[in-house]
């Protein structure tokens, strides 16, 4: 799965390139973050409120990748949400 360019942003962490769009769900906001060279990688998918915060990027990266996040492997997207001053990883009944 890859993030469409347009309307998404470049953040470069480590000197990694990372692509993320965040979009409004009914629930809250969706950041959905990839490899930005790498096509066809896992994507991450951090549920945040609906006041996204800027400053939330680069912590949802950090989170997503010490928690078993692959964004050069194939896989389904890896779900978390944002709890008050971290982010927690969902379980497939969570999901939606």
């Amino acid at each position: 799965m890859n993030l469409p360019r347009k309307g998404s942003k470049i953040i470069t962490l480590d000197d990694i390139q990372y692509r993320w769009r965040a979009y409004s769900t009914a629930k809250g906001t969706e950041v959905r973050v990839a490899f930005n060279e790498i096509e066809g990688g896992q994507i991450l998918v951090a549920q945040v409120p609906k006041l996204f915060n800027l400053k939330w990027v680069i912590p949802i990266i950090d989170f997503g990748l010490e928690n078993g996040w692959e964004p050069d492997e194939l896989g389904k997207p890896l779900y978390i949400r944002k709890q008050k001053e971290t982010f927690r990883l969902l379980e497939d009944d969570e999901i939606g």
